[in-house]
Order: C-alpha cells, then sequence, then structure tokens
C-alpha cells in the first residue's frame, strides 16, 4: 500500500471515533437537557438482548439534538484542521506567529503540506458523511429540517474555506516552485 493511503487510514480513525462519540454524547446530553425518561429493557428482534427504550413522542427530539451534537462535535474537529490550515501551514505562517510559536515551545503545531492537507481531506469527508447522515435521518422524518440545513451550511463553509487554502497553496507553488521540495 502506498503511503498516502496509510497515512489517510490512519488519519481516519479519529474523525470516526469522534463521530461515534458525538452520537452516544449527543443521545445522553438531549436526554438529560430535556429532562426525557428511558429506560433498558428487552428489545425485541434485537443482536442484543437488552436496549435504551425511549418513548415513541421523544424519539425524534433525542435524534434530532443527538443528530445536531454529532455534526456539530465532527464539525468541530474540521475547524480545528482549518485553524491548522490556514493559520499554522508552513508554507504561509507569518513569521510573527512563528516567533510568538517558539518563544512558548509550540512549533511543533506548524504543518506540512503533506500532513495538513490529508488531515483536512479526512475531516471534511467525515463532515460531509456525518452531513449525509443528518439528511437522511430528516427524509425519513426522524431529525427536524432545521438541523439538516444548519448542517449543510456549516459543512459548504467548511469546503469554501479549504478550497480557498488549497487555492492558495496551488498560486504560491506557481509563484515560487523552488520553495516546495518535490518528493
Amino acid at each position: 500500500m502506498s503511503k498516502s493511503i496509510i497515512t489517510l487510514l490512519d488519519k481516519a480513525l479519529l474523525p470516526a471515533a469522534v463521530m461515534i462519540f458525538g452520537k452516544f454524547i449527543g443521545v445522553a446530553i438531549t436526554l438529560r437537557l430535556f429532562n426525557l425518561p428511558w429506560t433498558v429493557g428487552q428489545v425485541a428482534n434485537s443482536v442484543f438482548s437488552n436496549g435504551n427504550i425511549i418513548r415513541a413522542e421523544d424519539l425524534q427530539t433525542v435524534i434530532s439534538y443527538s443528530d445536531l451534537i454529532m455534526y456539530l462535535v465532527v464539525a468541530l474537529g474540521m475547524a480545528i484542521v482549518l485553524v491548522r490550515a490556514i493559520y499554522l501551514h508552513n508554507s504561509h505562517v507569518r513569521p510573527t506567529l512563528v516567533a510568538r510559536l517558539a518563544n512558548y515551545n509550540l512549533l511543533s503545531l506548524v504543518s506540512d503540506s503533506y500532513d495538513v492537507y490529508h488531515s483536512a481531506a479526512i475531516w471534511l469527508i467525515f463532515t460531509w458523511v456525518t452531513n449525509t447522515i443528518v439528511i437522511i435521518n430528516t427524509l425519513s422524518g426522524q431529525t427536524l429540517s432545521w438541523v439538516a440545513a444548519v448542517a449543510t451550511v456549516i459543512s459548504l463553509i467548511a469546503t469554501v474555506f479549504l478550497f480557498q487554502d488549497v487555492y492558495k497553496e496551488i498560486e504560491n507553488i506557481k509563484r515560487k516552485p523552488s520553495d516546495y521540495q518535490w518528493v
């Protein structure tokens, strides 16, 4: 396998775990926030014999807000990667920022294009996968439509910011190809 594919698979573990963790935390927060009753009991036709039981009238609320929280957790990860791509990318980091980072011994936060864009690609994919899950839940009537709208708008904004940064990087390469080391 190539180094890029292995890197992409390695970088996909964290967003996948964040997405799953976000859904579970979303359910727990929603149940607690809205003070909704739930029990653990026997579930028919299930792989597991026991499961959480939520009242049918509360199900849309739980799914909607847990989808929103799941999406926001993944979007937060994407935002962190975007900050790294825009501000902490070694090809266009500001010298004043480098000096400040050096004062605090945080130069390891500055990343190269290979690392930044592999992470950004994976997080963007997971942002859109999560968005797609929310849209599917909305189309099936389980999630409120405003949750899908919020997720789609945030996904579009993140995509535009990332593509602008990639475009900026391509323009830098065109202007000063000697500054880039080709492996």
